[in-house]
């Protein structure tokens, strides 16, 4: 790309509601800029607040998580203009990365599974299995760990529609043989440039530690769950934690073969 900047767009998915991943996501990408001496320009859109959507002129497009049902917003007209979005930016072969909300409304809209709430909410560090070898998990073991914060699930993969887009499972969540549910997708290559996780690859060490001590999250968890587990997500972050090893490799690599590609 010369002496041009990376320009680089992350679609806001959060609507306005606080949260920590925002601001992870601007740390990795000066981090990864910092790291492999690329100068970078970069742009924030308000895609749910403002139905802001960015053009066809960056490098690299990240979107991020957020609150919410990716159900019940399909007629609305944010969303309308975002998965026309996602259908433009798969035509045109722009490396696209979706967090959790973004993409789960991605796999509403291809039809790639069952996009239903789960049978109780989900939070805190756990495992991710891979199923495939891909340049997304390189430096990452099969089985990594990531922060996970949704009440929403996808499953029973649509083969048909998977095989007719190219595109493929990554990535299951934890084994769970005690429990007879079916696993959710973790992770699915839309294509050679777009991929898309159900977990918070952003979340970092220190953030996630002070986000979990702060009162009213750890009064909300405890209500919600009990102590017992306010008490393992705290264990899963002390400094020797692996979800470092996510935050430093998943997005970056993501990047790495954005440019290259």
């Amino acid at each position: 790309m010369g002496s041009a900047p990376i320009k680089i767009a992350v679609l806001d998915m959060y609507d306005g509601a606080p949260n920590m991943g925002m601001r992870c996501i601007r740390n990795i990408i000066n981090e990864w800029s910092n790291l492999r001496g690329h100068k970078i320009e970069l742009n924030i859109y308000d895609t749910r607040g403002n139905c802001k959507i960015p053009d066809n002129s960056y490098d690299i497009y990240l979107s991020t998580g957020g609150p919410g049902s990716p159900l019940d917003s399909a007629t609305e007209q944010w969303d309308v203009q975002y998965t026309k979005w996602l259908e433009h930016m798969l035509s045109i072969h722009k490396p696209v990365f979706l967090i959790c909300h973004s993409f789960q409304i991605a796999c509403r809209h291809f039809d790639l599974g069952k996009v239903c709430l789960r049978k109780s909410r989900q939070i805190g560090v756990l495992p991710v299995h891979s199923l495939i070898e891909d340049e997304l998990f390189n430096g990452l073991e099969e089985t990594f760990y990531a922060m996970e914060s949704r009440s929403y699930q996808i499953i029973a993969p649509n083969d048909e529609k998977i095989s007719w887009m190219n595109a493929e499972i990554m990535a299951l969540e934890k084994m769970r043989p005690s429990v007879p549910l079916e696993r959710a997708i973790m992770a699915i290559k839309f294509s050679e440039k777009i991929y898309g996780v159900q977990f918070h690859p952003e979340a970092e060490l220190k953030e996630l530690v002070l986000y979990f001590n702060e009162a009213s999250t750890k009064q909300n968890i405890i209500k919600e769950f009990g102590i017992e587990k306010w008490e393992r997500i705290i264990n899963h972050l002390d400094e020797t934690s692996p979800i470092q090893f996510t935050y430093t490799h998943l997005i970056p690599n993501f990047l790495d073969k954005a440019i290259l590609s």
